[in-house]
């Protein structure tokens, strides 16, 4: 997932030579705003699939568990995989937008199970260290996407570059299949105690009685379950799930505002405000190694500190960082050393992002959401999450092609500004808590005296 939004970053240019030639050899040669929009478009077809993977997790986490679905979704970033590397030799951009959209397919599907497995599978004084992994690992294959994209790696070689993403699959593929599904899935949904007491045994490395101990606590989540199938009009009339999601969709939305056109795009930006291409690129890379050191630390504190702390505090910090890149983008056509000004709000930008935003929400939905409920709430706030990238995904180059650095504030500032606003008047803290605790928690009382709580705890 991370890989494939940031190699067209580094690997830009042999992009738009392929795209370019493309039509050429059709006859049409592209104007400037015609490949901005092009551009635009191939590179977010992938989140119009992945709202879609996103809506089958409900149906496919809960019919045939989590393991078998985040399986399925890796076969599909397969198939995807094959299709893009064929768009290469073939001159077809079509073939490579079809191929991005596949892999969001599979990318929905098996992020939102990731999450679901992670959220199961992990003890709860450790769950936000073993959630923070999904969030990891995407920072890792992001850093890695830059450094391959780079022209004297594989950036000059499409086909390699989009085709060494089968290992990982392939890989992922092998070691799932010798793993158990998640425990709480084995017990709360398929009934099955025996097979749920291995499950805990394996992901928790405790003995029978321990894991005992630990379906007790799975059956106090169960007793609140309400009967029935999960649906939609549960959600919305429900007031504890209604806020559950709405929660987590401002958090996902809040998450994926900036950071999809920023992985995209941060060469370029950086190079209109008058950096040079190598220090572009080299700080597009830097981001991304400043990404993944943020995360891993990150995860060391968000049991300690609490989610609540990180989402907020480095939310703030991270708008900041993006009003400076706008100031100092906006003075680097006056000024020369407004550029460095510009490296640093972005590298700023990177860091404050990946310690909060990036790996809170990622599981913030599934600990607001009982059983029954989380996989379609957590879709829920996914759709919120892929419309949201969709939109500043595709509006970000052209705007900022008109209204320059500007363009950063009605896209990123301002509804970044107006999620946290929400999130710090209606979030609960939910570190060190059973589920069961934490949906009691918005069953029992209006979500701002939860907030009064945490805040006093």
């Amino acid at each position: 997932m991370g890989y494939s939004a940031s190699y067209p970053n580094t690997a830009f240019a042999a992009f738009k030579v392929f795209v370019n030639s493309s039509y050429a050899e059709r006859g049409r040669t592209l104007t400037e705003d015609e490949f901005s929009w092009l551009w635009a478009f191939l590179l977010n077809t992938d989140l119009i699939t992945y709202l879609l993977g996103s809506w089958l997790c409900p149906f496919c986490a809960e019919k045939f568990g989590r393991k078998m679905s985040l399986l399925n979704g890796n076969l599909i970033k397969l198939i995807a995989t094959g299709i893009m590397v064929l768009s290469i030799p073939w001159q077809s951009p079509e073939l490579l937008g079809a191929g991005r959209m596949i892999a969001g397919l599979g990318d929905g599907l098996a992020a939102s199970c990731l999450t679901l497995f992670l959220q199961e599978t992990s003890p709860t004084k450790i769950r936000g260290l073993v959630s923070g992994f999904q969030e990891l690992s995407i920072s890792f294959a992001t850093l890695i996407g830059m450094l391959f994209g780079l022209p004297y790696v594989f950036g000059n070689s499409l086909t390699t570059l989009m085709g060494l993403t089968v290992f990982p699959n392939a890989a992922l593929i092998l070691i799932l299949v010798f793993c158990p599904d998640t425990p709480k899935f084995l017990y709360l949904e398929r009934k099955d105690k025996h097979a749920a007491i291995s499950a805990v045994r394996f992901y928790h490395d405790v003995d029978q009685m321990s894991a005992v101990d630990v379906l007790d606590e799975f059956e106090k989540e169960k007793k609140d379950a309400c009967d029935g199938p999960a649906t939609l009009r549960d959600v919305f009339e429900t007031a504890h799930l209604r806020k559950a999601a709405l929660l987590g969709s401002v958090a996902a939305i809040f998450q994926i505002l900036a950071i999809i056109p920023i992985t995209f795009f941060s060469t370029e930006f950086l190079r209109r405000a008058g950096v040079s291409p190598w220090a572009a690129e080299m700080t597009s890379s830097m981001m991304m190694v400043m990404n993944c050191i943020a995360t891993a630390l990150s995860m060391n504190f968000v049991d300690k500190y609490g989610r609540r702390q990180l989402l907020l505090g480095f939310g703030m910090l991270n708008i900041i960082s993006l009003a400076m890149f706008t100031t100092f983008a906006e003075l680097s056509h006056l000024v020369v050393w407004a550029k460095y000004g510009c490296i640093f709000a972005m590298l700023a930008f990177s860091s404050t992002y990946s310690f909060g935003i990036g790996p809170v929400p990622w599981y913030l939905t599934a600990e607001l959401s009982p059983q029954k409920h989380r996989s379609l709430i957590q879709s829920i706030a996914y759709t919120a999450f892929t419309l949201a990238g969709l939109l500043t995904g595709l509006l970000t180059l052209p705007m900022y092609g008109y209204f320059n650095a500007l363009s950063f504030i009605p896209l990123f500032i301002i509804p970044s500004l107006f999620c946290v606003a929400y999130l710090y008047q209606y979030l609960p803290e939910t570190k060190n808590q059973e589920i069961y605790e934490i949906v009691r928690q918005l069953r029992g009382r209006s979500i701002s005296d939860s907030y009064i709580s945490a805040f006093k705890t």
